[in-house]
């Protein structure tokens, strides 16, 4: 059984100048190429930050963790390179997986979309290749997400977020009908007991995000939401404020479900390059909920 706990200890005045690898390998009772795979798939940091290089020389005082992977060093995910909705020499849109995190966590630097897309990159170009991350999705969020190429269209995308040109439209069912057509949430959003919650004013950053009923069906809603700011699990927190929860969300209360119904649907922002309004668009994932009335048999037949 995996640990669900990081296996933490100080580097003493014995172990000072070994390499990492053997420090790993002794103190958790690993064989040496054991400890090298955990610490190349990204599971060991030291003094807070991930460290890959099995190598490196440990000194007195470092403090050093281990992240134990939930599936063990298990190297499964590459992007679909036809989940690519854009890609030019500064930018590359993506549609993004769920169960796919956006960038490492501290236990796995392989199984995420910023890691896969390197790898593909690299693949296609014959050489190192740059991703550059402004943006995040939840693991179970499914939808655009966009990457930049090029470190020198970095500054004026950075600016495209901060300074609201960035546009971004989600989807999400939540359970129950709401009884407004359009609402806003302005809950500010902070840290309770160790989980992102919703806060009274001045306790938190500040969120804003719109609403709005785009279809009623079966006890349910699908509603759009454009989120103004962009703080972690702002929408999520902003619906579950809201008394409607979105299905699938365990975390904050949604009904059950195989996974959560929040989809980054639609992003938009002025090129870093021309200028021009660039506008993304990723398809409804095929395992959402159907709202169409299902045909008669006869009409199936016909």
């Amino acid at each position: 059984m995996i640990p669900s706990s990081p296996a933490t200890w100080t580097i003493d005045g014995e172990a000072a100048g070994a390499t990492l690898a053997s420090q790993v390998a002794r103190c958790l009772l690993l064989s040496e190429a054991d400890a090298i795979d955990l610490i190349d798939f990204g599971s060991a940091q030291v003094n807070g930050r991930q460290e890959r290089l099995p190598s490196r020389l440990v000194q007195r005082g470092d403090v050093v963790q281990v992240h134990w992977p939930r599936h063990g060093t298990r190297r499964a995910y590459e992007i679909d390179p036809r989940r690519i909705l854009f890609q030019d020499r500064a930018l590359l849109a993506y549609d993004k997986e769920r169960g796919i995190p956006s960038q490492q966590t501290p236990y796995d630097a392989y199984n995420n979309l910023f890691a896969g897309l390197l790898r593909h990159l690299e693949r296609a170009g014959g050489r190192q290749a740059y991703v550059g991350l402004h943006h995040r999705l939840d693991r179970d969020t499914t939808g655009v997400m966009v990457f930049t190429l090029d470190p020198r269209a970095n500054r004026k995308v950075a600016q495209a977020f901060e300074t609201g040109q960035v546009v971004k439209e989600y989807l999400a069912w939540i359970g129950g009908l709401p009884p407004w057509e359009t609402w806003w949430r302005e809950d500010e959003i902070g840290r309770r007991q160790g989980h992102y919650a919703t806060v009274p004013r001045g306790q938190g950053k500040p969120a804003r995000t719109r609403f709005e009923v785009l279809l009623r069906h079966e006890g349910r809603s699908l509603v759009g939401a454009w989120p103004f700011t962009g703080r972690t699990h702002q929408i999520r927190l902003h619906l579950a404020a809201s008394g409607y929860p979105i299905i699938g969300d365990r975390l904050y209360g949604g009904s059950p479900w195989d996974g959560l119904l929040l989809h980054a649907h639609r992003l938009s922002l002025p090129h870093p390059v021309s200028g021009r309004e660039q506008d993304w668009t990723a398809p409804i994932p095929q395992d959402w909920p159907d709202p169409r009335p299902a045909a008669s048999p006869d009409a199936r037949r016909r």
